[in-house]
């Protein structure tokens, strides 16, 4: 058949040498952590964007904090972030009921950067309420598990993935129903390519919490990567549905789509991937321009691929990918 063949030429092109993470272009909110992943989102009161100007503080566990504040529309963005988990917290805002919430990072090697976007819904204080944060997903976590969770995560800062895994596997020893604590030993495994493991650890994740976000986004990517594209598919609708913002969703269920041949779905995945994601999911280009070779559209395709190379100009295949394009300019001719 003619869609498997185009597949297998076209993937082997962009995929035969592994993708290099870019670095993005330092701005007002990179985070200067040494990484490519971002953390954007949209604050909002009353289920409106808010009109005003917030504070917005990203906590880490060694490397101090690092605050934004917000656009007029109610926008934000930390870039520059290497794996790991960070604390996104909002309580320098004395009207408001203080907001926490913890953001699990993965850049899986190989994988492009990744986009997580969140969707801050801030409350009107009490007049009675007293101040300080909580971060409520680890209240009722004992402490000598939360002393293992977090020894985890800074083993996973120096690169010892598996010093990190003992550490998690000694945590939900201490407590069972850890939800997070399964999720970052997914992701862990997921760094060193124990895509099967990963995905037991996700599994076992939303078994204590059927409806988490990030652990089903990540069981999601562990059963592309594992070239699960029929189970992928349902998973990472079910987390689109949560939360339709999700770049990196989007992306990966146009990448599992492409490769079921359902070109039509995977286009609209792609598209949406890009414009919630912008350059960091610029690995899309390449995949829209497989989409398009096969319906013939060469210009499209060409267009695709140029749109990669003005992102991604040192990409290892730079001199292949140029080579294609005047190859489809010069055919639709």
């Amino acid at each position: 058949m003619l869609v498997p063949r185009l597949l297998s030429v076209l993937f082997a092109l962009c995929f035969v040498i592994p993708v290099r993470a870019q670095m993005i272009p330092p701005g007002p909110s990179d985070t200067g952590l040494g990484g490519v992943n971002t953390i954007s989102g949209t604050v909002l009161l009353g289920g409106a964007r808010i009109e005003r100007h917030v504070s917005v503080r990203l906590q880490t566990m060694t490397r101090g904090d690092r605050v934004v504040v917000t656009d007029e529309y109610g926008n934000f963005a930390f870039r520059g972030l290497g794996s790991g988990d960070y604390t996104i917290v909002i309580d320098k805002e004395k009207e408001f009921k203080p907001f926490t919430q913890v953001v699990s990072v993965i850049q899986p090697r190989g994988m492009p950067p990744q986009t997580y976007t969140l969707s801050i819904r801030l409350e009107l204080k009490p007049r009675t309420e007293t101040t300080g944060v909580l971060n409520a997903e680890l209240a009722n976590v004992p402490k000598p598990a939360l002393v293992h969770y977090f020894a985890a995560i800074e083993k996973s800062k120096l690169d010892d993935h598996t010093a990190a895994i003992e550490e998690l596997k000694l945590a939900i020893k201490e407590y069972p129903s850890f939800m997070q604590a399964f999720n970052e030993l997914g992701r862990q495994y997921l760094i060193l390519n124990q895509l099967e493991d990963a995905d037991g650890a996700f599994q076992a994740a939303l078994k204590i919490t059927p409806d988490a976000l990030v652990p089903l986004v990540n069981r999601g990517i562990a059963n592309v990567m594992m070239k699960r594209y029929g189970e992928a598919v349902p998973i990472l609708r079910k987390a689109l549905v949560k939360n339709d913002q999700s770049a990196v969703g989007h992306y990966f269920l146009g990448q599992a789509l492409a490769n079921l041949g359902l070109f039509n779905d995977a286009e609209k995945d792609l598209q949406a991937a890009l414009k919630l994601g912008g350059e960091e999911m610029k690995e899309a280009h390449r995949l829209l321009a497989i989409i398009y070779v096969s319906r013939g559209a060469k210009k499209q395709a060409a267009d695709e691929l140029d749109a990669y190379l003005k992102l991604a100009p040192d990409t290892p295949d730079a001199d292949k990918l140029r080579d294609k394009i005047k190859e489809l300019r010069e055919s639709n001719e």
